[in-house]
């Protein structure tokens, strides 16, 4: 079903928009540590360093295995709040401390050729740089340029903040307080620096291409409803026009859908939380000719756990329709379908994925222990894909370093029409340092 782009969604958002923003009381947070002067502003901001080294070992069938050893480093500047004004720069970097063909950086480098993915590509970029403004009055804010963006569990909208390379947004985006329960987040995306790299530019390689850049003309707008403690919803547009370019037209696509989580303490000091998502996926005028799909996606989550033990389960359905997937280009895919990156974008024929979780926490030593297993099926033809089991483990050392360290073994199905027959097996290990 071809749609157009619509301009009355983008009105009425602008329209809420102002509508809140004359009824918000919210006064300026910052407002007590605002600069005086504007060279104060300047001068007395607060600098920002991040640093995270890892080591990552993956492999995979059909593929030689692969071993990599990246130091990701941030650094940024924050002015203080100038009435209402404040601007942040930050600047990213990721070296290799391994050899050049030790892995392929997702087919960048020459020297990686048939070694197993990991797409953690080399470069020095600017990560983020921009300006920032904060009603006194109604407490709306608005930021302008480049900038990090996750919206909900980032299973739409995110920021991949597991590769080492983030990706991050030119974009414009407001949000105004919560009030009466209700929040609202508009973003217009100009562009998506995705995790391959600025350096490697925005040119297509190879038969399909993997671009470090989508152009982009598209609308993005969360409308969140908490009346109460135990309960948060929220309704979304994702109306997505990633640039003609046959990566970004291919995920083309607008999107509409709603989630509801509810959330009961027991006296007892269990907490449980189920969690309940459904949504439409349409393609639009920016997708490619031919394509002409409506697809679902739908899960389910239901949770319950103490200070020391959870346990949970749950199943994801993106659905297919006409030979195309439901598809989240913009998302943190690592966070969700498994850890080995097997379905960071669905099959054809859709994907289920049904899960099972369990998490014990030391109370000694503050550490943490998460085990997930999944069985994935497609949605249509019936195709058994495979299982995974994956496995977590994390220490936070004060507020400025965390340990962690990840298993992920994906076991294929030997199904003759399944389009992820190879087995992968991951393991990293990182520490991080934040000031």
């Amino acid at each position: 079903m071809r749609t157009t782009r619509h301009t009355l969604p983008v009105q009425g958002v602008a329209l809420l928009v102002a509508c809140l923003a004359l009824t918000g009381t919210t006064t300026l947070a910052e407002e007590t540590e605002a600069a005086g002067s504007f060279l104060d502003a300047i001068t007395g901001g607060a600098p920002s360093l991040n640093a995270r080294l890892r080591y990552e070992h993956a492999e995979a069938d059909g593929s030689e295995s692969s071993e990599a050893i990246t130091l990701r480093t941030r650094l940024g500047y924050s002015t203080l709040p100038y009435h209402g004004i404040r601007a942040f720069v930050e600047f990213e970097d990721v070296s290799s401390l391994s050899d050049d063909g030790d892995y392929s950086q997702a087919g960048l480098n020459s020297a990686g050729e048939g070694k197993t993915v990991i797409a953690d590509v080399e470069g020095s970029e600017l990560n983020q740089a921009f300006i920032e403004l904060t009603c006194p009055v109604t407490g709306v804010k608005s930021t302008v340029g480049r900038q990090r963006l996750i919206l909900g569990n980032a299973r739409f909208i995110g920021n991949v903040g597991w590769r080492q390379n983030e990706q991050t947004y030119d974009a414009a985006t407001l949000k105004t307080p919560e009030k009466h329960g209700l929040q609202l987040t508009y973003a217009y995306l100009d562009g998506v620096r995705r995790i391959f790299g600025q350096e490697n530019g925005a040119d297509l390689s190879g038969a399909t291409g993997n671009a470090a850049r989508y152009s982009s003309d598209s609308h993005v707008v969360n409308l969140g409803f908490s009346p109460c403690s135990g309960f948060a919803s929220t309704a979304y547009a994702y109306l997505l026009d990633l640039g003609d370019r046959e990566v970004g037209s291919a995920n083309s696509s607008d999107t509409y859908g709603a989630n509801a989580t509810v959330t009961i303490k027991a006296d007892c000091g269990l907490t449980t939380v189920g969690r309940l998502e459904y949504a439409q996926q349409m393609d639009n005028s920016a997708s490619p000719d031919g394509v002409d799909y409506k697809a679902d996606y739908f899960m389910v989550d239901l949770g319950t756990k103490c200070d020391v033990v959870g346990v949970g389960a749950g199943v994801e359905i993106l659905g297919s329709d006409s030979g195309a997937t439901f598809r989240t280009p913009l998302a943190t895919g690592h966070k969700f379908n498994g850890w080995a990156d097997v379905f960071l974008t669905a099959p054809a024929q859709g994907l289920q994925d049904f899960y099972a979780y369990a998490s014990v926490k030391c109370p000694v030593t503050g550490g943490l222990l998460k085990v997930v297993y999944h069985d994935f099926e497609s949605d249509t033809g019936n195709i058994e894909y495979g299982d995974e089991i994956d496995v977590v483990a994390s220490k936070k050392f004060g507020d400025r370093i965390t340990v962690i360290a990840k298993y992920a073994n994906y076991e294929a199905c030997t199904d003759p029409d399944n389009p992820r027959a190879a087995d992968v097996e991951r393991i990293s290990i990182e520490a991080g340092l934040a000031f």
